[in-house]
């Protein structure tokens, strides 16, 4: 049972995350050679986000994944605002 609602919470939380990305968010590896900020979501927890201008070649994260966002979107918009992020 928790399990389901553990999962809810992320879907919901993932379809916030595409939302905000005004059309700039993509799975690792689909926006090759754009410059951009690299954010892990975890499973549990806030994103984490990585400032690198390319893609990295190997990228691990233990308990989620990884998204392409430009720093112009939305979303790392107020990241930079909170001073969680640089770009």
């Amino acid at each position: 049972m928790s399990l389901k609602i553990l999962s809810i919470t992320v879907l919901l939380f993932m379809g916030s995350l595409r939302s905000t990305a005004a059309g700039k968010y993509a799975p690792m590896g689909d926006m090759v050679g754009e410059s951009c900020c690299y954010v892990a979501q975890p499973y549990v927890g806030e994103p984490i986000v990585e400032c690198i201008k390319q893609r990295p070649t190997r990228v691990k994260v233990e308990s989620g994944d990884w998204y392409c966002i430009t720093s112009d979107s939305p979303w790392m918009k107020q990241q930079i605002q909170k001073g969680k992020v640089s770009c």
